[in-house]
């Protein structure tokens, strides 16, 4: 502890903590070990922009009445009553005094991965109640009275300066489990998994509550909040004050990462995790900076409301003299980005990419030659040997290396079936930009046979599409029998690949309505920044979630839309006891609140950035 500290420290404890209008603002009031932090500028505020927003109105809908009413009597036998029960607290009804900043916070706090000695990170939550303190303090008033008749909780008075703070143990996950199991009488009782006590410490500054994992980190914050001009804060990182710049600003709620200090913290455990690489030759300690994430240094995320609809920003600060491996592979081309003419105006979402494929390709083998030399050259071997199965003259870097473009998109087309096991691409359609996308097909054929080895027999047949072009058509043969895996062709300078072959058919077919051209299209991208940086995406929300909202709704139980092993009986009975889904009303009834949206982004010497926009309801 240096001198500085000492003196404020001293003073502190002469003069006594003195109350403040409001909390300083994260930068100054959180200190410079803050790993994330999350923060509302004004809950007053948060709360208006939510009830307006398209997800505030449909959460509020008559319709959704049913549904609203027991997954929020679900959270409250689940987590708000446990928490209760424990702490003496009334979450809901703290949280609702809240008028101005909320701010949470995760601290190093003294922590050292791999110690066992070391504390973990620790949590610290303040909000500002404005002209609702004196209500804050009559109800911290009655939770110390109740815990002081309570003999089961473990908890002792705290006093940070001359202000009264509680410091107490909790289990929260029995209680939690009790109320899972009281909630579901007549059903067989939720094991309760072994868990750590958690600390919790709470207590009232000025007009601010403060709540936390450990008392040293609470007396931390509330230094800062009566000296927030004190040296070593948030502000003094020089990632978090471009981020700030960029993504912050007159934002109604944002999130910070410090992954640099995250990687720092885990970086002497990682060898161990990829220890069994060094039977392979290679070293677990290069393994983490050779994917280039240890050049991703912070990211941050703002959300900002407009007459239009609601922006989200997100930016990434990884320099680009550090990038390497996976970083490396996505850099953008500062090209045009938006739907070439011949995606149909019915696709319900869209993304490109201009990349150097290229230069992304010797990217990740660079990377597989850091780690280790016989990695690499096993990892070619091995795709190589899986192209030449099906084409003897097949040579790796000829007839896929060097025959990828910078142009990389995909769509898809409207969902088909309610097997949420399938949520992502039942349609969908990928183009990859090449000089001579013929020979690039030999290229895709030995990445799939690669990953399918394991699965069967993979082989190729031919038919002709709506055009007379020439399709390949690639099944794989199992024991369960034959499966068509996907349909390639080629359309110009770009290689096609669709796993169903009426959306590949649909896609060559053409049609005069674009998604260029759309209305749609056109209203997202008006707050979504340029398309010219490299990145450029839409999607219609509407139409993804018909799908995916009919099937939570009508299926017989979550698990009969879940991959078989995904869900443990005690998840799947916990998520329906806060969540039935079969309460939800009719899509149609709700489809109002769905609209369309648009992305943005690229990459400058300083990282990566994105911008999303999302349509309001007219």
């Amino acid at each position: 502890m240096n001198f500085r500290r000492h003196f404020h420290l001293l003073l502190w404890s002469i003069i006594g903590l003195r109350a403040h209008a409001d909390l300083p603002a994260p930068a100054l009031l959180l200190p410079d070990d803050t790993l994330a932090a999350l923060s509302l500028p004004s809950a007053t505020a948060a709360r208006t922009n939510f009830k307006s927003s398209n997800l505030g109105r449909l959460w509020n809908d008559a319709s959704m009445l049913p549904f609203r009413t027991q997954f929020e009597t679900g959270f409250r036998t689940q987590f708000a009553t446990p928490f209760e029960k424990e702490s003496g607290l009334d979450l809901t009804l703290l949280l609702g005094l809240a008028r101005g900043q909320i701010t949470l916070a995760l601290l190093k706090d003294g922590w050292k991965s791999g110690d066992d000695n070391s504390p973990g990170p620790a949590w610290v939550l303040a909000f500002d109640t404005g002209d609702q303190s004196s209500k804050l303090s009559e109800i911290l008033a009655t939770t110390r009275q109740r815990i002081a008749t309570n003999s089961t909780l473990n908890s002792k008075p705290l006093k940070i300066g001359e202000a009264s703070f509680t410091s107490m143990t909790l289990s929260l996950q029995s209680a939690a489990v009790a109320g899972l199991n009281s909630a579901k009488k007549g059903a067989p009782h939720v094991a309760d998994l072994d868990s750590n006590p958690i600390q919790l410490s709470f207590g009232q500054l000025g007009t601010a509550f403060f709540a936390g994992s450990s008392p040293e980190a609470l007396r931390r914050i509330a230094l800062r909040a009566t000296s927030p001009n004190l040296a070593s804060g948030l502000q003094s990182r020089p990632y978090f004050k471009s981020i700030e710049a960029d993504a912050f600003k007159e934002a109604a709620a944002w999130v910070y990462l410090d992954v640099a200090a995250f990687y720092e913290q885990m970086a002497p455990g990682l060898s161990s995790v990829f220890g069994m690489l060094t039977l392979l030759g290679a070293d677990p300690a290069k393994v983490v900076p050779a994917t280039g994430l240890a050049s991703i240094k912070a990211m941050g995320a703002g959300i900002h409301h407009s007459p239009q609809g609601l922006v989200s920003t997100l930016r990434i600060i990884a320099p680009a003299n550090e990038r390497t491996g996976v970083t490396k592979l996505f850099e953008t081309r500062s090209l045009e980005a938006l739907p070439p003419p011949t995606i149909p105006a019915i696709a319900t979402s869209f993304l490109r990419w201009r990349i150097d494929g290229k230069a992304g390709w010797k990217a990740l083998d660079d990377a597989l030659k850091q780690i280790s030399p016989q990695v690499s050259s096993i990892a070619q071997l091995t795709l190589e040997s899986a192209g030449q199965a099906f084409d003897s003259n097949f040579n790796l870097q000829r007839d896929l290396a060097n025959n990828l473009g910078d142009d990389f998109i995909s769509f898809t087309l409207p969902l088909r079936g309610t097997n949420l096991s399938q949520p992502t691409n039942p349609v969908q359609i990928q183009l990859i930009g090449s000089e001579n996308p013929g020979r690039l097909i030999a290229g895709w054929k030995a990445m799939e046979a690669l990953i399918h080895m394991q699965s069967g027999a993979l082989q190729f047949s031919e038919r002709i599409g709506p055009k007379n072009q020439k399709i390949l058509v690639a099944k794989i043969s199992a024991k369960e029998g034959e499966t068509t895996l996907f349909n390639l062709a080629t359309n110009g300078t770009y290689l096609v690949v669709s796993e169903t072959p009426e959306a590949l058919d649909l896609y060559l077919t053409g049609s005069s309505n674009t998604l260029a051209n759309s209305a749609n299209l056109t209203a997202a991208r008006a707050l979504s920044g340029s398309a010219t940086n490299g990145v450029f995406g839409f999607y219609n929300s509407r139409e993804e979630m018909r799908g995916t909202w009919e099937a939570l709704r009508t299926a017989r139980g979550i698990d009969t839309l879940m991959p078989v092993g995904t869900l443990s009986l005690d998840a799947l009975r916990a998520i329906e006891s806060w969540a039935d889904f079969k309460r939800l009303p009719a899509f149609d009834q709700i489809a109002r609140f769905w609209t369309a949206g648009s992305m943005s982004g690229g990459s400058d010497p300083g990282g990566f950035f994105f911008r999303w926009m999302s349509l309001g309801i007219k």
